[in-house]
């Protein structure tokens, strides 16, 4: 397999409960600069409507109106994204990167 050009950093993932999916919600909302909030409604395909709000994307994701929702936000001087896929029991798939750490190599 080819090099790739990129160097991407590590990726943090968790599963989340309701009650934390809830505080990280009130986190960004208070703590972080919301760049960009992007819905997924289909099982293999990004929407290209317009931005959604976090606290749509929150609603969303309670009541499975949406399969995923990414999240683009800066904390503390640096870029983030966060990825939540809400799971069948309740709980949430979190995958976070920092987009600054990634690195074209080429």
């Amino acid at each position: 397999m080819p090099d790739s050009p990129l160097k991407l950093p590590p990726l943090q993932q968790a599963i989340l409960d309701a009650a934390t999916v809830d505080a990280l919600f009130s986190d960004l909302a208070s703590c972080t600069r919301v760049l960009a909030v992007v819905p997924r409604r289909a099982a293999r395909t990004m929407t290209e409507e317009a931005p959604i709000d976090l606290a749509a994307a929150h609603a969303g994701l309670r009541d499975g109106s949406l399969r995923g929702v990414q999240i683009r936000y800066r904390y503390e001087g640096r870029e983030w994204c966060d990825t939540l896929m809400p799971l069948p029991d309740g709980t949430a798939r979190l995958v976070r990167i920092c987009t600054d750490e990634i690195v074209q190599t080429v």
